[in-house]
């Protein structure tokens, strides 16, 4: 309900969106939904709303300061795709998971190019599946060919423009040294700290997480890292959201002090709120 309510205020007064762009809350409904599943499917956090909470705080935060709603399209492509990976460990329908993700991927390239990155963690994903057979490799290179042939097609017989423009996407507009120093600029570096700071956290303690949790964790890592470098050239911190609320209810969760614990939870929203009175 608070998700819906100031999504849909944010929309409404936008001078650039307004009614017609009413979707755009149920867009932010609907990845919660999947960041939940994702989570609980695969024993991410323990059964409690702490991740759930807190990503829902995040992604207000984020959507205050969002520039592009096309970027925020890419990213619940991109998290349609960690949820199949992630659903990888159980070792049933691989070829399928590969390339349901590399197909989500692609898709979301076209909507935002910067989002290709990600396929380096498919085949990272692939590498700590223990996954030898060189089928599994060829896999993403289909499903890009499946995207952009079908693409190809819809530009040629509607005379749109949507495969030939990803190529020209590749730019960044963080420039560190120029920028000017706003409230969503200090944000936008916050959260990729504190992202940097949990997925190399959780990439060093490799040895000592359990051999059932090492590999949604390595890859759940690996998309923070990869997260980070979007955020970074291009300011864009929905990517982080996943890997953010995830690490932070695990730390949450493993922490003994109540004041300290209630302090974090109540954080987020006290965060999310002054952004939004001083937007």
């Amino acid at each position: 309900m608070m998700v819906a309510f100031i999504m849909g205020y944010l929309v409404i007064t936008d001078p650039y969106l307004g009614w017609g762009f009413i979707w755009i809350p149920f867009l932010t409904l609907i990845s919660i939904g999947v960041f939940q599943f994702l989570t609980l499917r695969n024993n991410l956090t323990q059964s409690n709303s702490y991740s759930l909470w807190i990503y829902s705080c995040l992604l207000l935060i984020a959507a205050l300061y969002a520039t592009d709603v096309i970027i925020f399209i890419a990213y619940l492509f991109c998290l349609l795709a960690l949820r199949r990976l992630l659903n990888m460990r159980n070792g049933q329908g691989i070829v399928k998971k590969i390339f349901d993700a590399s197909l989500w991927i692609a898709i979301a390239t076209l909507f935002y190019s910067w989002c290709s990155l990600f396929f380096i963690v498919i085949f990272l994903s692939i590498v700590v599946y223990n996954i030898k057979n060189i089928k599994y490799w060829t896999i993403p290179f289909i499903a890009i060919s499946c995207v952009a042939l079908l693409t190809f097609t819809v530009d040629q017989l509607l005379g749109t423009m949507y495969l030939f423009p990803v190529y020209d996407g590749f730019d960044y507009s963080f420039n560190y040294l120029h920028t000017k120093w706003s409230v969503s600029t200090i944000v936008s570096i916050l959260l990729s700290c504190i992202a940097f700071l949990f997925s190399l956290a959780i990439l060093f303690a490799f040895p000592n997480i359990s051999l059932s949790a090492r590999s949604k964790f390595s890859v759940l890592g690996f998309s923070g890292l990869c997260s980070i470098v979007i955020c970074a050239l291009c300011g864009s911190v929905f990517f982080l959201l996943p890997v953010l609320a995830i690490f932070l209810a695990r730390f949450l969760q493993e922490t003994n002090d109540k004041i300290f614990k209630e302090s974090l939870l109540w954080l987020p929203f006290i965060t999310m709120l002054i952004l939004f009175f001083i937007r």
